[in-house]
């Protein structure tokens, strides 16, 4: 399963931005006059992140670094009292939605006439917002699921998977069973599009079906429904043989998880360690293991390592081993790139995020036999050695779902 963190109130700010603007000369924050469309002051505001994204398509060093989410957010609510819903139409609603993403109520009625029109020409990214919005304005999920629906019934699926996927596992928090019943209709409706073509729905690649069966493969097993996982387990590797085109991406690397799940974690083979754990096997019957898959030059890796250290220290040594695993060929673009100077690179890291964590430098199999093929990659294994959990985090939480997951392990 893919566990992706929530970022719901980024989300809205990393959608399209309008195809041009009527403003004729850079306009003044404090003149919130200069605008006369909504879509003019929401392209002004976001003109710092749309410019950084161009620059990484491009591949170019964005222009003054890194923009900061908090000033555009900022920049979004002051502009937003300019416009008054009576007073717009059309496609302007979309953007007067977007800009007002902070008065919940206000965008929520933009976006529900804009989809009430016609011209609907950011009619996905526009039930995203409302999805979004309806969320926001009840404080549950719930609200949104019958948005969400009609979002996997048409839409393309990249847009939404990562909204679509936290909206999932925040209702696991507080209701389980339907966070399940959910995965069981994403899966669903995945399968029946992938099989049936409809005309005006965008093709659905193989790989968003297998993510979506791995993560109902996952929750079944949570739930202590292992028959109803095998079956799902089945059918995806049967749908994994028709559709080979998804080996190709992410949607194997989830079955080759699913299939790891419950099952005796493979052997972590030890070329070096490094740290404090003088016992030579990493996995020990008895104690839950957290083996993460990271190397230096992974920025997500090297933010992860102090939450793990984290991690270490609340639990123990006796009940937790966390520990991240690389290997000698994933740092080997250091310089010089001997062993021994990626080695020192390797400690010194450890030291400086993570010191109560081991490091251990494995063979490069070892990472094909996790099927790892990005990084990081964080496995749980419980006290009888059997992959529980695999997926792309970088924090543990307790009120999320991989915190509370981990304690229970611990527990067991």
């Amino acid at each position: 399963m893919k566990k992706l963190r929530l970022l719901c109130l980024l989300l809205l700010l990393t959608r399209v931005s309008p195809a041009q603007t009527t403003a004729t000369k850079p306009p003044d924050l404090s003149k919130p006059s200069d605008f006369r469309k909504p879509s003019e002051a929401y392209e002004y505001a976001y003109r710092p992140m749309a410019e950084f994204e161009a620059a990484l398509r491009a591949r170019k060093p964005p222009p003054g670094g890194v923009p900061s989410r908090f000033e555009i957010r900022k920049r979004l609510s002051e502009l937003c009292p300019a416009f008054q819903v009576e007073s717009v139409s059309g496609e302007e609603l979309y953007w007067l939605a977007k800009l007002c993403e902070e008065d919940h109520a206000k965008a929520l009625t933009a976006i529900q006439l804009y989809l009430a029109g016609k011209d609907l020409e950011h009619a996905p990214d526009a039930r995203l917002v409302l999805a979004v919005q309806q969320m926001r304005t009840t404080g549950s999920w719930e609200a949104s699921w019958g948005t969400f629906r009609t979002m996997l019934q048409i839409d393309p699926v990249e847009p939404v998977w990562s909204q679509l996927e936290g909206a999932i596992d925040d209702e696991s928090d507080a209701s389980p069973e339907k966070a399940l019943e959910w995965s069981k209709e994403r899966y669903a409706v995945f399968l029946g599009r992938s099989r049936t073509e409809t005309p005006g729905v965008p093709p659905i690649h193989a790989s968003w079906v297998m993510s979506a069966g791995a993560d109902l493969i996952h929750r079944y097993y949570l739930a202590g429904d292992a028959d109803a996982a095998k079956q799902v387990l089945g059918e995806m590797n049967s749908f994994s043989k028709l559709h080979p085109e998804g080996a190709e991406i992410w949607g194997a690397e989830d079955l080759h998880w699913a299939n790891m799940e419950m099952q005796a974690a493979p052997a972590v083979a030890v070329l070096k360690k490094l740290g404090w754990n003088s016992v030579p096997d990493l996995f020990q019957e008895g104690r839950v293991e957290v083996v993460s898959f990271f190397f230096l030059g992974c920025g997500p890796c090297l933010d992860e390592m102090p939450e793990l250290n984290k991690l270490q220290k609340e639990y123990g040594k006796e009940k937790l081993l966390a520990v991240d695993v690389t290997s000698y060929k994933m740092n080997s673009y250091l310089t010089p790139s001997s062993h021994s100077n990626i080695e020192a690179a390797l400690e010194k890291a450890r030291l400086e995020k993570a010191p109560d964590v081991d490091i251990v430098i494995a063979p490069e199999e070892t990472l094909a036999t996790y099927g790892v093929r990005g990084f990081p990659v964080v496995f749980f294994v419980d006290k009888k050695g059997r992959v529980r959990f695999a997926g792309r985090i970088k924090d543990f939480p307790e009120d999320d779902s991989t915190g509370r997951l981990i304690r229970k392990l611990v527990e067991e």
